[in-house]
């Protein structure tokens, strides 16, 4: 499989990373960890007046009409810079599902304000005990919508976004999707602190009722909907925590050829240089796993067993590259006006967002006995 970028990807990727450069720097990351929003809103203005944001909108909506690689080169500048960016949630959590299913009055009310800015989306995926592609907050009809009930937990910049993607379980056993206003009645909102200081919430539906007009594609597609969602936007993550590792890497071996000890770099250490080789071959699996996934979930091909595979390398290497730099940093990792330590923080909150290693592993063990 080639996954050689065109001119243009190239450009968008130095585009990306120009203006993350320019606006996500550290002393910003550290006052938008003491607000209360920790949205970073000018580098969110001039993503959009780039037109990244909007990078694979419908032209019909006023996006680029680009795919799903290009949205994941910009998801790896992301996480090079760990910027403070809605990007994951509004492009991938919620205007390529509506794009993709939503009817075109949702496309119409929605995806326009995406692509110039001026609207942030999200999705509800998390629950206690469950997967994400199997939710136990319960869809029930009544009237001519439904009633939803239950609680979905870390739910991004839901207070912040204009509407909350919500899979539940219908009556039937089915699932379907909603668009569900998150300042609606009965639906509430509760601030929780998370590892790597993003903005999410504890979502409570109880009674928030919709109309028919809310379900994203319809109730018999439902399962479909979901999972194309989740295989999108696991594959962000891992794009995410690709761009994570690689800063990390560099951060540290920059670091270690210039702390000296015995009158040495201590790069030149065998157990340093070991390490940092060990982290560099963990990098190489998650770039090239995820490239994967994302070339394939891009090109409709089956993907089940790339993404499973990407994310246990995004967990998995993610998580032993965090600990590298903490130990090859030694008390400095964990200065806050010290870069390194944001990165091992945002490689843990990914790691377990939408699936473990652990869990990652009996979903390939799954899909390779039913084979």
């Amino acid at each position: 499989m080639d996954f050689t970028l065109t001119d243009e990807q190239k450009a968008l990727a130095e585009l990306a990373e120009q203006i993350l450069n320019d606006h996500a720097t550290l002393e910003r990351s550290k006052a938008l960890e003491e607000s209360s929003e920790r949205i970073d809103r000018d580098a969110w203005k001039r993503l959009a007046e780039s037109g990244l944001v909007g990078i694979a909108i419908p032209e019909a909506y006023g996006g680029a009409g680009a795919g799903f690689v290009d949205v994941c080169l910009v998801l790896e500048q992301v996480g090079r810079k760990v910027a403070h960016v809605p990007f994951l949630p509004t492009v991938v959590y919620g205007a390529l599902p509506i794009a993709e299913f939503g009817s075109e009055g949702q496309k119409k009310r929605f995806l326009p304000g995406v692509a110039k800015g001026d609207l942030l989306l999200t999705a509800a995926f998390a629950e206690f005990g469950t997967e994400a592609r199997e939710p136990v907050t319960t869809a029930k009809r009544a009237g001519e919508g439904f009633r939803l009930d239950g609680v979905k937990m870390a739910v991004p910049i839901a207070a912040q976004s204009e509407v909350v993607l919500v899979p539940a379980k219908l009556e039937d056993g089915g699932v379907a999707v909603f668009l569900v206003d998150p300042r609606a009645k009965g639906v509430q909102l509760d601030a929780q602190e998370t590892t790597n200081w993003e903005t999410e919430y504890k979502m409570t539906l109880d009674g928030a009722t919709v109309d028919r007009s809310a379900v994203l594609g319809s109730t018999e597609r439902g399962e479909e909907i979901l999972g194309w969602i989740v295989d999108r936007a696991t594959a962000g993550l891992c794009a995410i925590a690709s761009g994570v590792a690689q800063s990390a890497l560099r951060i540290t071996a920059d670091y270690a050829s210039n702390r000296k000890q015995f009158e040495k770099p201590i790069a030149s250490f065998q157990a340093v240089s070991q390490r940092l080789a060990d982290g560099f071959i963990d990098n190489e699996a998650m770039n090239l796993t995820m490239w994967q996934a994302v070339t394939r979930l891009a090109g409709g091909m089956p993907s089940d067993e790339e993404i499973a595979t990407a994310k246990y390398w995004a967990g998995e290497g993610g998580s032993r590259i965090g600990h590298t730099a903490l130990h090859i940093h030694g008390g400095i990792s964990i200065d806050v006006d010290y870069p390194i330590q944001r990165y091992f923080l945002w490689a843990k909150q990914i790691e377990y967002t939408l699936g473990s290693p652990t869990i990652q592993l009996k979903r390939l063990g799954a899909l390779l006995a039913a084979d």
